[in-house]
């Protein structure tokens, strides 16, 4: 991948609905760069990139909590 840390931000959502909680893969963490910087309104643990106990790498899980 030429830019990562570009392609990463690109993924990112830009919707402006508010994220609840997020967690992001260690890999992204490092590959992206995101030492000291801020990811926008995404918060919550760095972690190893496990989803319901499956191994799944460099994701980045996020809970949005929307009234219907």
């Amino acid at each position: 991948m030429a830019d990562y840390v570009a392609a990463f931000h690109e993924r990112l959502p830009h919707d402006q609905k508010p994220v609840s909680f997020a967690c992001n893969c260690i890999l992204n963490y490092l590959y992206a760069d995101l030492e000291g910087k801020k990811l926008p309104d995404m918060w919550g643990p760095m972690t190893f990139g496990e989803v319901a106990y499956q191994l799944l790498n460099q994701t980045l899980v996020y809970l949005r909590v929307e009234p219907v």
